[in-house]
């Protein structure tokens, strides 16, 4: 590859910005058969960001130096290099910088054709498409002290911490770029090479996946985009030149891993860690790691459309400065699994393939189980005077044992209420209904209120306007499941539902049940905060690496693996481009689901036929990838998943399943689909022969008293219930949604 460097200067005219779709590439007649063609690479032409794009041109004009390249009407700085030369055609990638926010018409000439294209330019602050930014937000000098009253620090990597002193009012800093080496004491980790001119004598030297044999020397930029933090890693020898998009990195195997990282807070702030990118188990095999500080789902406000914003910015400077990837492998568990997920389904084309592992389908139905098992369940069948026993407790919620509930679920009770902030937020700031009503208010829904939207409440006495919520519980009939098989009796179920009850906007606790705002309902389905198996998901491979922790009653339950599955199968036929694979938590198939992803990736873009997408997936998956678990002795059992739902209680019919029993949750005892993402279910009346016992006339009557609107049919879609959209942007009124670059 040549590269032939900057052409001309050009100062271009600023443009006011405006939020409206791409003109198409337009390829004007030439009096000869000259061809010419250009088209964006770095990103979608109305999503650019912080003034670089680059660009594909496609002519079998003769040579680059018949190309007139314009911005603007004006003579562009461009840094342009051939990329192919095939029967007759030249490829080349262009770099072009200095472009202005807003519309940016780029236009390619020779002497006989022209060919144009607009980008689109947002400030690298952002934002692009996730709405209006979330105020407050605090940099990492002004987060709260740690326990020990120690200010919060970005550690590098390199032994040093980043220099916050000089952030903008944004939150940004200049990048820097540092290297970091693998010492030949393997116990030694990563450690800094002050010095990139100088071999340290201990420098170790790895094989990546294209077999060679490099030093383990790691260049590892960190700067701001889009208020965050981010870093990227890749091996590259800083002997040679620079690594650029037009001349990566010849260490570097072309394949780019984003990590995210865990949790599921509100937000309010820039975050002091990324999901990882000095990934020794990646790094030495040649993958590219980047990520940032909001694609932490606790730092990022649980707010996947932000995530996707911010990853898509990384991934583009990525492009723009590394070079292009052969593909973007998610990689993370629990919130990095929920976010790689939920990107994927809404924002298809970020991501190309997914390694979740603990994984959660999303955040909302999640927390529609946890919810109702912190704020109502544990407090109904803890009153002593019901006296019941932990067994009984845990009939009612199905999980494997009543901690479940009682600690891993009630350690952090109210994810969706407003007073549930983190240690980073100042206790001054947090929001109080009586002495701050106007703080920050710490629920998931007010972290994504870009997305949800904002209303007045009359249950709570103040003027201001919440995010909306779209938890409801009217119909739900909890411990139904029990009740049928004989595991509870009816005075505790009609009990339980007559006293179980609800909670209001700041999640505190109410006697009458919970209705969920429509507008929120229908935003959580249709902007995809809950995930459905077709959309995004249908068009990426997904391995899914569940550790299982069922057996010691953490609330990364296996069964969640089983709700995506459900909802594949659901909306596509099958889950054929979904693989599950079951071990204990001390056994790790994390390099081996790497390499094998990277396989079936390699596959997929070898196949360049015009198959659909799901299909090709499914072609293309490497024939010794097949669901499975593994035994204690390392014996490998291959089974397609199954959860029964007739054996909620015990769904150990198969091998896998006997040594991994998966456990049903909450709402699944109440009667509830396997895919658990009906929000608000759709009622009907009370049909006495959907239940195993005989009511006596006296017992009906409460039952009628207890749901005067009806009970759940989960026999149909819930409320407002639908595929999501992709690509969704977010105005002044989340409510009203706008595909991304539509007018």
């Amino acid at each position: 590859m040549k590269t032939f460097g900057s052409l001309l200067s050009v100062s271009i005219a600023a443009l006011f910005l405006l939020s409206c779709s791409p003109e198409q590439q337009v390829v004007v007649p030439a009096a000869t058969t000259t061809f010419l063609a250009v088209s964006p690479v770095s990103n979608q032409p109305h999503l650019m960001s912080g003034g670089d794009a680059l660009v594909e041109i496609t002519t079998d004009a003769p040579a680059v130096e018949d190309l007139v390249i314009t911005v603007n009407d004006r003579v562009a700085t461009v840094a342009i290099a051939e990329y192919a030369n095939e029967g007759g055609l030249r490829q080349y990638r262009a770099l072009l910088s200095g472009l202005d926010t807003g519309k940016n018409l780029v236009r390619v000439e020779t002497g006989e054709a022209a060919s144009a294209l607009t980008l689109v330019n947002y400030p690298i602050t952002g934002p692009i498409f996730s709405g209006q930014q979330q105020q407050p937000y605090l940099c990492i000098n002004e987060l709260a002290p740690d326990r020990n009253g120690e200010p919060r620090r970005f550690a590098i990597g390199n032994g040093e911490y980043l220099d916050t002193a000089a952030m903008d009012a944004n939150c940004g800093i200049a990048a820097r770029t540092d290297y970091v080496y693998r010492s030949t004491d393997t116990d030694a980790g990563f450690k800094s090479l002050a010095n990139p001119a100088a071999r340290p004598q201990d420098l170790a030297y790895t094989t990546t996946s294209k077999n060679q044999n490099v030093p383990y020397i790691v260049r590892l930029e960190t700067g701001t985009i889009n208020r965050a933090v981010y870093q990227i890693a890749i091996l590259h020898d800083p002997g040679a030149d620079a690594p650029s998009a037009l001349s990566p990195s010849m260490q570097w195997n072309g394949r780019l891993v984003y990590t995210f990282g865990g949790g599921c807070e509100a937000g309010y702030f820039q975050g002091a860690s990324t999901g990882g990118v000095l990934r020794d188990n990646m790094l030495s095999k040649g993958y590219a790691v980047a990520s940032s500080t909001l694609n932490v789902n606790a730092q990022g406000g649980c707010n996947d459309v932000l995530s996707a914003e911010t990853a898509m910015m990384v991934k583009e400077h990525f492009i723009e400065t590394y070079g292009v990837p052969d593909y973007t492998i998610g990689n993370g568990g629990s919130g990095g699994a929920m976010q790689q997920l939920l990107i994927a389904g809404a924002y298809p084309g970020i991501l190309d393939g997914l390694l979740p592992s603990l994984t959660f389908a999303d955040a909302v139905s999640y927390f529609s189980d946890a919810q109702e098992c912190a704020s109502l369940l544990r407090d109904y069948v803890n009153d002593p005077d019901r006296n019941l026993s932990e067994e009984t407790k845990n009939i009612i919620g199905g999980w494997s044992m009543w901690s479940t509930c009682e600690q891993s679920l009630g350690e952090r009770p109210k994810r969706v209420g407003p007073d549930d902030c983190t240690a980073e937020i100042p206790v001054a700031m947090e929001y109080n209904p009586q002495t701050n009503p106007t703080g920050i208010r710490c629920s998931i829904y007010d972290g994504m209120r870009n997305i949800f939207g904002e209303k007045l409440y009359a249950d709570v006495t103040t003027e201001r306007e919440f995010a909306r919520a779209p938890h409801d519980n009217v119909g739900v009939q909890y411990g139904l499941a029990a009740l049928n098989e004989g595991l509870i009796d009816k005075a505790l179920f009609l009990d339980l539902n007559a006293n179980i009850g609800g909670w209001n906007i700041d999640v505190q606790p109410q006697p009458q049940r919970t209705e969920g705002d429509e507008d929120a309902i229908r935003i959580a389905y249709q902007t995809g905060r809950i995930t459905s198996g077709a959309a995004g998901l249908a068009q990426v491979p997904i391995i899914d690496d569940r550790s299982y922790l069922d057996d010691i009653g953490n609330f990364h339950a296996s069964v969640y693996s089983f709700v995506m599955r459900a909802r594949m199968e659901r909306d596509n036929g099958h889950a054929d481009n979904y693989i599950l694979r079951r071990h204990s938590r001390d056994l790790s198939l994390e390099d081996e689901n790497l390499a094998i992803m990277d396989q079936w990736l390699a596959n997929i873009k070898a196949d360049t036929s015009h198959t659909a997408m799901l299909d090709k997936i499914v072609r293309a998956k490497p024939a010794d990838l097949q669901n499975d678990c593994f035994a204690a002795n390392g014996e490998r059992i291959v089974e397609q998943p199954s959860f029964d739902m007739d054996r909620l209680f015990d769904n150990t019919n198969t091998p896998c399943n006997g040594l991994f029993p998966p456990h049903a949750g909450l709402r699944l005892v109440a009667g509830g689909p396997l895919t658990n993402d009906i929000l608000k279910c759709a009622l009907k009346e009370i049909d006495f022969e959907d239940y195993a016992v005989e009511f006596t006339a006296a017992e009906k009557a409460q039952l009628q008293e207890i749901f005067p609107q009806g009970v759940c049919d989960w026999s149909k879609p819930g409320v407002q219930q639908q595929i999501n959209q992709t690509w969704l942007s977010y105005g002044p009124s989340p409510v009203n949604l706008y595909k991304s670059g539509a007018e």
